[in-house]
């Protein structure tokens, strides 16, 4: 199982806490669209440009899997760092089991190396979100929640992982 959210921050050289931000999605019309907006607002000055489209890739991702496979409500919590930033996204789902741990290619195994000949899905339009997300934070965990189960990935601030 990845790390918990603890054991990122202790875990990589982010130092001190400087700004935490909380936002939830649920009653929202366009949550991916303003998840975007607000993290490359929030990030706009504090870090490089790779590192906030890192976390704008990330954020998109995490959220797209809470709203479609999750149900009920959603939250963003956004930290950042003196070092780095952390982005969490909170949901209902309480399946922690399913979630790579590590990055892997899809389609190494495959005879052709072609997207339709990986075997056990459609890889070419779904389940890539979670290897994006270990590919470009610095790392990335899950945890238990009171309501279901909060995704953290963190990136610091040495630039972009992929």
């Amino acid at each position: 199982m990845p790390p918990t959210a603890a054991d990122l921050i202790r875990e990589l050289p982010m130092g001190q806490l400087v700004d935490h931000q909380f936002f939830v999605l649920t009653s929202m019309k366009e949550p991916l669209a303003w998840a975007r907006t607000t993290v490359r607002r929030l990030l706009h000055g504090q870090t490089d440009q790779d590192q906030i489209d890192d976390a704008v890739l990330v954020v998109t991702e995490l959220l797209t899997n809470a709203i479609r496979h999750a149900g009920g409500p959603v939250s963003l919590t956004l930290d950042r760092f003196e070092k780095g930033v952390t982005v969490g996204v909170t949901d209902r789902g309480r399946d922690v089991a399913a979630l790579p741990a590590d990055v892997v290619c899809p389609l190494a195994n495959s005879p052709k190396g072609t997207p339709g000949d990986a075997g056990g899905g459609d890889l070419t339009t779904n389940g890539r979100g979670l290897f994006l997300v270990a590919a470009f934070a610095s790392g990335w965990g899950v945890e238990p929640a009171r309501d279901g189960k909060v995704v953290t990935a963190a990136f610091c601030s040495s630039g972009s992982a992929a």
